[in-house]
């Protein structure tokens, strides 16, 4: 017969050893900012872990001023910590009535920095606060056309 008192050992060190919860988010903010120095001014930055099991990706809206703070369980409240891949997203809202065809301006922001895959960009959440620059290009003159 197994006591008791072995089982409400074991039931304590199952529910002490891994339950515990999602992993802890970091504060992340930081700029997105073109080779010249002038801010991207609207978009969305998105951060991907690289080499979890449960992809658990942060994201952030970019302000009028380049500026972005992430958020993955509720906004603003960081990222986990390790390396993440990133993509840059910068499109215009649908229904705002300027996505008539021929009426949208180009994206100032090159396309590659849409996916994690092509993006190029890779940065490490640190288990504290994070500042962050991330560096963009403009748009091609083809991809402008």
């Amino acid at each position: 017969m197994f006591p008791l008192k072995r089982l409400g050992c074991w039931a304590f060190l199952v529910v002490a050893s891994g339950c515990g919860g999602p992993p802890t988010a970091y504060l992340v903010h930081g700029t997105v900012l073109f080779p010249d120095g002038q801010p991207l001014t609207r978009g969305t930055v998105e951060f991907e872990p690289i080499g979890q099991k449960k992809t658990i990706t942060a994201s952030g809206e970019v302000a009028a001023d380049g500026t972005f703070q992430l958020g993955t369980y509720q906004p603003k409240d960081g990222a986990i910590a390790g390396e993440h891949r990133v993509a840059v997203i910068s499109d215009y809202e649908i229904g705002t009535g300027v996505e008539r065809p021929g009426e949208l301006p180009p994206s100032k922001l090159h396309s590659k920095f849409r996916s994690f895959k092509t993006s190029g960009l890779k940065f490490t959440v640190k288990p504290r606060m994070n500042n962050l620059l991330i560096e963009v290009d403009y748009a091609t003159t083809e991809a402008t056309k």
